[in-house]
């Protein structure tokens, strides 16, 4: 289903991203550097801001390495081989079905400003004392 223009792209944070695949925030970071198709973009700041397209791979990747077995070396070659394969296909590259994963990562966001707006209202405002009388 193509993606509607008008709607931004969701875009998910290390630890959202951690919880939704189930790997580790320094697997995420090392995975970078040993697979050059996962490249998530970066804010002013410099953190990292994941796709789905970067969801997607990172789901491929954790089946052929957790689930089958294959090194790092090999898992590359079995993703180039997919991605060629996909697009010679006509094919997106590594379109998976990725819509809970999409509906939790909204639900985490939503989650974590919760938390945020929740810890706000519990600090008390600068320069106003309560009377306990």
């Amino acid at each position: 289903m193509p993606r509607d223009p008008k709607t931004p792209e969701m875009r998910y944070t290390i630890e959202e991203v951690s919880d939704l695949t189930g790997l580790k925030p320094h697997v995420l970071r090392y995975w970078e550097t040993e697979f050059p198709q996962l490249k998530p973009e970066r804010t002013r700041n410099n953190t990292r801001q994941y796709r789905q397209k970067d969801l997607d791979l990172l789901v491929h990747l954790k089946r052929l390495v957790h689930e089958r077995g294959f090194t790092l070396e090999g898992a590359r070659k079995q993703l180039d081989e997919d991605i060629k394969e996909a697009r010679a296909n006509g094919q997106l590259p590594l379109a998976l079905d990725l819509g809970s994963a999409d509906l939790t990562g909204v639900l985490m966001k939503a989650r974590r400003q919760t938390r945020a707006i929740l810890d706000l209202l519990e600090k008390p405002a600068p320069g106003l004392e309560l009377d306990e009388a």
